[in-house]
């Protein structure tokens, strides 16, 4: 005997395999929606997926804007600290290492937002097709129920057909706004990661600019001496490395003091000038030149051996008396010794400079 089941529809009894006999529903019918069910299970948790995307993409704005806000503070902090203490070199330096940061953490959320707006689009692209998808399963399920229901002359399933196009129609309305909705945000998103960059390479720029105001002599142009130590440490420490040969020269600018109170500070501050244009014309790009006090610099030549340094310092006395009878400078050389620091070797360079002295008086 045929088992009996209940239509699931009409709620009468009819043969398992059989059409209903009160609205002609079938077990085809039963088996096409439990399909379409667990399609619209398997669209609501993509829908869920890109919720979590979402949020996901918030938290990751939420970041970005952090660290705008963090990088503001430090940009401010660093100027404001300029401001407190002027042409501070030292000071110059540190809060240029701070704009420093700040530009690189602005390159990075640029690059975050970036990826994100990529994201966006990509799930923008997902529900525009999840959208013609459910556009057309809702077309392929009016034609069908409209046959099959023309066919039985059953007006209820028409109905119930009718209203699950409806809603995939609806849903898919929803995806495509939703689709719309990404593309802004990522159109957005790449705006403000082009704003990000171009504060960045701002930033960078100006860091780079301070440092140069930090690192440099304004007068003369040569190493201050806050900066300029380093960068001889730097050089000591490559020798050592390396094995090479590094001379040191200690220049004084003879008379300097006299010419200021006889012929006024602007003569003395060309004098200088003078002398540090004519050391870097006789020195190599890469030596160091630092201004270590207002008549002294210092002169590190790596690669360099002594009897070749002192050629150089040499051509350079011999130019500026050329230049004025009265130009003169004294200086001393030492080459670097083993295990010796930066103070050791200043202070023999200048002791150099004091026995030259004394010799050319005696």
């Amino acid at each position: 005997m045929i088992e009996q089941a209940r239509c699931p529809y009409c709620g009468g009894l009819r043969p398992e395999t059989d059409a209903c006999p009160s609205c002609g529903h079938s077990l085809a019918d039963t088996l096409a929606e439990a399909t379409v069910a667990d399609d619209e299970q398997t669209r609501s948790a993509a829908d869920q997926t890109r919720s979590d995307h979402d949020q996901t993409w918030a938290d990751s704005d939420q970041t970005g804007s952090d660290r705008d806000q963090q990088n503001a503070d430090e940009d401010q902090a660093a100027s404001d600290a300029d401001f407190a203490l002027g042409s501070d070199a030292e000071q110059h330096g540190r809060t240029t290492s701070a704009r420093a940061r700040t530009a690189r953490d602005r390159a990075a959320v640029a690059g975050l937002r970036g990826e994100t707006a990529d994201a966006r689009l990509q799930t923008a692209e997902e529900r525009d097709l999840a959208a013609a998808q459910r556009d057309g399963e809702a077309d392929e399920r009016d034609r069908l129920m409209r046959e099959t229901d023309a066919e039985l002359g059953a007006a209820p399933n028409l109905e119930a057909a009718l209203l699950r196009a409806e809603r995939d129609r609806a849903h898919a309305a929803l995806d495509r706004a939703r689709a719309a909705e990404d593309r802004a945000r990522a159109a957005a998103d790449r705006a403000a990661a082009a704003r990000d960059r171009a504060d960045s390479l701002h930033a960078q720029a100006e860091a780079r600019h301070n440092l140069r105001l930090a690192a440099t002599d304004e007068l003369t142009g040569a190493w201050t001496r806050t900066l300029g130590l380093p960068a001889v440490v730097r050089e000591i420490e490559r020798a050592r490395r390396t094995g090479n040969e590094l001379v040191l020269a200690f220049v004084d600018v003879d008379g300097l003091k006299e010419l200021n109170d006889t012929s006024g500070h602007a003569a003395g501050d060309r004098l200088l000038v003078l002398v540090a244009e004519t050391i870097r014309a006789h020195v190599r790009l890469y030596d160091v030149l630092v201004r270590y006090g207002g008549d002294e610099f210092l002169c590190a030549m790596p690669n360099c051996a002594l009897g070749a340094a002192k050629d150089r310092m040499e051509a350079v006395a011999n130019r500026l008396r050329k230049a004025d009878a009265q130009h003169s400078i004294t200086f001393g050389l030492v080459a670097l010794e083993a295990d010796e620091g930066i103070d050791e070797l200043i202070a023999r360079a200048d002791a150099d400079l004091l026995r030259e002295r004394k010799r050319r008086r005696a």
